[in-house]
């Protein structure tokens, strides 16, 4: 309802937008929403771009991805004892930076 009232307010939507309109509607809806499916809607936006903060959001989108990933896998197998941190510490020595980044 409150969509209707600001839709000539807001910009024309993009992939972006439309991806954060389906996190809002899931939330209200309590229905779990997936991450994924965010993330690539993102980076299928951003590889359109060819600018240099475009390519730097597209390594930060592609960490996530491979974080989400990565943690899954641990707390599926049960690893190690903390999971995030691991899996955040090792996607930032896989792209080459350091715990600044993982962070």
């Amino acid at each position: 309802m409150t969509r209707d009232l600001e839709q000539p307010l807001l910009p024309p939507e993009g992939p972006a937008i439309e991806a954060v309109w389906e996190v809002l509607r899931s939330e209200e809806s309590n229905e779990p929403t997936d991450i994924m499916k965010i993330i690539e809607t993102c980076l299928k936006d951003v590889r359109r771009d060819k600018s240099n903060q475009a390519m730097k959001l597209l390594s930060h989108l592609i960490a996530v991805t491979q974080y989400i990933k990565l943690r899954a896998h641990y707390k599926a197998h049960k690893a190690c004892k903390q999971p995030c941190l691991k899996a955040s510490i090792a996607i930032a020595r896989q792209m080459g930076r350091g715990p600044y980044f993982a962070c």
